[in-house]
């Protein structure tokens, strides 16, 4: 893993403040996310509460998939603002606009309305949409600051699950998708969802050349690495 970052002496205040912008509007969407998923879990709390009923496996497991899910999107919007300075990047605008989609189309699923679903549905639903949220956030604690939106090398990050895939955070936010999108499950959504896979392959590839440009050693990590799934894909 590379230790350090070569920062860009003089940058124009365009770039500044394209930066900053990067970094602030980001940030903000998430919080703001945040903030509402904050506000559904205290109406789920309460209205428990409320019923004086004995805590469920339906009600425990809901409640660990919404308090996980609160967790990641704080995460990310924590890293957005702290995140090392870029020593290379996508220069075409297509990958910028893919990052952006991708990105931010999973936290559009939970917007939609509840799915109705049984209680051996919704503990299905939990219990992948917590497991996929709980290694999304271990492998984006291995990243740290260098965790990008837009296809940009930071550092090279090798540890954890980047030790054996070169995308880890990418297949566990699937499988955190995966799991959301059975809770918000409607045509709409499943659209999303399946767009929002294409994109996240296309995203894989404009980021693997911008690190292969950025590193001269990630020709060899990519050799013995898989992308997302180990001696699959």
């Amino acid at each position: 893993m590379i230790e350090q970052n070569t920062l860009r002496p003089n940058q124009p205040i365009s770039v500044k403040l394209l930066d900053l912008a990067t970094r602030i509007l980001p940030s903000a969407f998430f919080l703001y996310v945040v903030l509402l998923k904050l506000v559904e879990l205290n109406a789920f709390l309460s209205s428990h509460q409320q019923q004086n009923e004995p805590a469920s496996w339906k009600f425990l497991v809901e409640g660990v998939s919404r308090s996980s899910t609160v967790c990641f999107l704080a995460l990310m919007t924590v890293l957005f603002l702290f995140r090392l300075e870029p020593v290379e990047k996508a220069k075409r605008i297509p990958p910028r606009v893919m990052a952006i989609v991708g990105t931010f189309s999973l936290a559009l699923i939970t917007l939609f309305p509840r799915a109705n679903l049984s209680m051996t549905q919704s503990i299905v639903a939990s219990s992948i949409s917590s497991v996929g949220t709980a290694m999304s956030i271990i492998a984006l604690a291995h990243l740290g600051r260098s965790f990008s939106l837009m296809a940009e090398a930071r550092k090279l990050v090798t540890t954890g699950p980047y030790r054996i895939v070169r995308h880890p955070l990418y297949l566990f936010e699937e499988v955190a998708a995966l799991g959301i999108l059975l809770q918000f499950f409607s045509f709409s959504t499943a659209l999303i969802f399946l767009a929002h896979i294409l994109i996240q392959l296309q995203r894989m590839r404009n980021e693997e050349a911008v690190l292969e440009k950025a590193f001269p050693e990630y020709q060899a990590y990519r050799a013995r690495t898989a992308k997302v799934i180990p001696k699959f894909y």
